[in-house]
């Protein structure tokens, strides 16, 4: 993620880099913009719903790109899709996903916060957050 390049449209949706690491793979690539507020939220949603064992799709907002995350005992399990994006899967501890989501959606907070951006969306990503955190 980068936090430097994040905007506030004239609709008032916040945009910026943002984008997962893989094993050394960008995706959907480095540097992605996207409507970075909401897709933390569904990202931290997404976390929540697979931990208790609900399988969770979680959808970038600009470009046919998501990321599904099915929880498989202690760990979860990513497979990213999309365009271009064939049987990719990575498995991840519970705890690293969660404390990565919420490492990146606090920066977003605190990203926003100081540039006075306090709207619907920031308050979904507060929630989503708290209902993530241990």
């Amino acid at each position: 993620m980068d936090v430097d390049s994040f905007e506030k449209a004239a609709s008032g949706a916040i945009w910026g880099n943002v984008w997962h690491e893989f094993c050394g793979w960008s995706f959907p690539h480095r540097g992605w913009n996207d409507m970075v507020v909401p897709y933390l939220t569904a990202l931290a949603q997404g976390v929540q719903d697979a931990s208790d064992g609900r399988p969770a799709q979680v959808m970038f907002f600009d470009g046919p790109f998501w990321i599904k995350i099915h929880g498989t005992g202690s760990a979860l399990q990513l497979e990213p899709g999309g365009e271009g994006i064939d049987d990719l899967s990575f498995v991840t501890d519970r705890e690293s996903l969660s404390s990565a989501a919420l490492d990146a959606g606090r920066l977003v907070l605190v990203v926003c916060e100081s540039r006075g951006w306090e709207d619907d969306d920031v308050r979904r990503l507060r929630v989503a957050l708290h209902r993530l955190s241990p």
